[in-house]
């Protein structure tokens, strides 16, 4: 069983408002990115909220979904990493996934495949596994237990990305859907633009 975190407690200053709730072809990216996750039916699914709680809560009503509030969402990412891991500690993962609510382009096979490579019994032990998109390893990602360790000393600024490049062991695979990251509104209407040509 392979558990995800999904990272969506920033404040989106780039974004000059809460791009959570910002529609992707007529739903709100953090609602596309849970039920995304609900639907790779990998295991239990944490959304980690803090500067946007109320609204997000209500774009998640009704999806199968622990809700974790980081108080210190202003910290960074690696406090919100911490804060969606700490309740699965001592429970029988298999690994977890991480992922963010600003990547609609993520589906649950990509997610599937994320996991079936990692426990891939043919391969080598892979500790992370990654995804691979414009020229650079990221998120989503899958994490052994065996890294949880690592994942829980997150602080500050420091995400996900921090401990993939710096693992000499990570193993990634091609998620060029995965580049459309939502920063800003003109992130927005070009993923869109580029998902209707799709």
């Amino acid at each position: 069983m392979t558990g995800i975190i999904l990272l969506a407690a920033g404040e989106s200053k780039r974004f000059g408002g809460p791009k959570q709730l910002a529609e992707w072809n007529g739903k709100p990216l953090l609602r596309r990115a849970a039920e995304t996750a609900v639907r790779s039916k990998l295991g239990p699914v944490n959304v980690v909220l803090g500067a946007v709680d109320e609204p997000c809560r209500e774009v998640l009503h009704g999806l199968d979904v622990t809700i974790i509030h980081n108080p210190r969402w202003k910290d960074g990412m690696g406090g919100s990493i911490v804060a969606g891991l700490k309740p699965w500690i001592g429970k029988p993962l298999d690994g977890l996934i991480i992922m963010l609510a600003d990547q609609p382009g993520v589906t649950p096979g990509f997610l599937r495949a994320l996991e079936a490579a990692a426990s891939n019994p043919l391969a080598p032990e892979r500790p992370i596994v990654a995804s691979r998109y414009a020229g650079q390893l990221g998120v989503p990602a899958w994490f052994s237990p065996k890294r949880f360790s690592k994942l829980l000393m997150l602080e500050g600024g420091k995400g996900a990305k921090s401990l993939i490049t710096a693992e000499t062991n990570v193993h990634w695979i091609n998620a060029p859907a995965a580049a459309h990251d939502i920063d800003t509104p003109t992130d927005l209407m070009a993923a869109l633009s580029g998902a209707g040509r799709g």
